[in-house]
């Protein structure tokens, strides 16, 4: 929220968007550990469960996601984002990451709703690999997605200049769904939470990452070591998951577990469906805000307040209606959800 809110002198050279790296490596570690376990009891249980278990695992996400996603693109339409009003079967349709990677800015309104379609695409074509392939290989397979984003990310450089977002097209984020899905067959296979070698790769990977960024800031990043970037951040983000699930220590762990943190956390999916709307929608509610330019100056942390307090209102509304355990509109897939 504040990459998309805040001017860039004020974000300075931190790069925000790293939380959602940072999600979509967690996503490859609790759906395929999700995948594993339905996998086990579906090979124990016997009989034809792969096409079960399939339909089961699309039937919980999407119940889960589509809903608030479709509430919160029909909300961008009616606050005016241009660019979901001019293509709407490319965002509902969950393939507006491809339309995006060839715009020349980012749209209005509707610029992260690419991450949303990467997702949507993950969650259809990810249990396939993990119920087709034979177990021994399934290391393999999900080491192939990791080499898979950098070569991505090489050959779209290279040889496709009219793609503006490489980072859009779904290939180039494979290695962040591939090591999440490392870390949980490891899991699978008895590595315990918190395992110190993984733990001293991460922060190798995690320099590494640093040095990288920190080229390219400078002006002087090389070609064939920046497509390794995002795939050493996705390791250092595996150990952080291992040591989160042993429980951080000290003053890190006691802010996770604060009611105020956890409390965002539930209300995160609406806040990231609906934070970059909220702009167009107050500009229509309230036009002093965006007109006057005292809100560009000494004021502008009051205009960005006033978006976290409408972005939370709505967000809050969306999970008590549409997404939460207590909806009233669902309560079959609420009790699903549940389990």
């Amino acid at each position: 929220m504040w990459h998309h809110w805040a001017p860039e002198e004020w974000r300075g050279p931190f790069p925000f968007e790293i939380g959602l790296f940072f999600f979509l490596t967690l996503t490859g570690f609790l759906i395929t550990r999700i995948l594993l376990r339905e996998r086990a009891a579906g090979e124990a249980a016997g009989g034809a469960w792969r096409r079960r278990a399939y339909q089961g695992f699309l039937h919980r996400r999407f119940a889960r996601i589509l809903v608030p996603c479709y509430a919160a693109m029909l909300f961008a339409m009616a606050c005016g984002a241009k660019d979901i009003l001019a293509h709407p079967l490319a965002y509902f349709g969950h393939v507006s990451n491809f339309h995006m990677a060839f715009m020349d800015g980012w749209p209005s309104g509707t610029a992260h709703y690419w991450t949303l379609a990467i997702q949507m695409q993950f969650y259809l074509i990810w249990p396939l690999l993990v119920f087709l392939t034979p177990r021994r290989f399934l290391a393999g397979a999900f080491g192939v997605c990791v080499v898979l984003a950098p070569l991505a990310r090489w050959v779209i450089g290279q040889g496709f200049p009219e793609i503006r977002h490489g980072e859009a097209i779904s290939l180039c984020a494979l290695d962040y769904f591939g090591i999440g899905a490392w870390l949980a067959l490891a899991f699978e296979g008895g590595m315990k939470a918190g395992n110190p070698r993984l733990a001293r790769l991460a922060w190798v990977a995690f320099a590494g990452y640093v040095a990288l960024y920190a080229a390219n800031e400078a002006g002087k990043s090389v070609a064939w070591l920046g497509i390794f970037q995002q795939t050493l951040l996705a390791l250092a983000f595996a150990g952080l998951i291992s040591a989160t699930l042993v429980g951080l220590p000290g003053p890190g762990g006691r802010v996770l577990e604060h009611a105020a943190v956890q409390h965002v956390g539930r209300l995160s999916y609406g806040l990231y469906l609906f934070h970059t709307p909220v702009p167009l929608f107050l500009g229509w509610v309230l036009p002093w805000l965006w007109s006057f330019p005292v809100f560009d100056g000494a004021l502008l942390g009051l205009r960005l307040l006033v978006f976290a307090l409408v972005s939370w209102i709505v967000a809050w509304l969306c999970w008590r209606w549409l997404e939460g355990p207590e909806r009233l509109r669902f309560p079959r897939l609420a009790k699903e959800d549940r389990t």
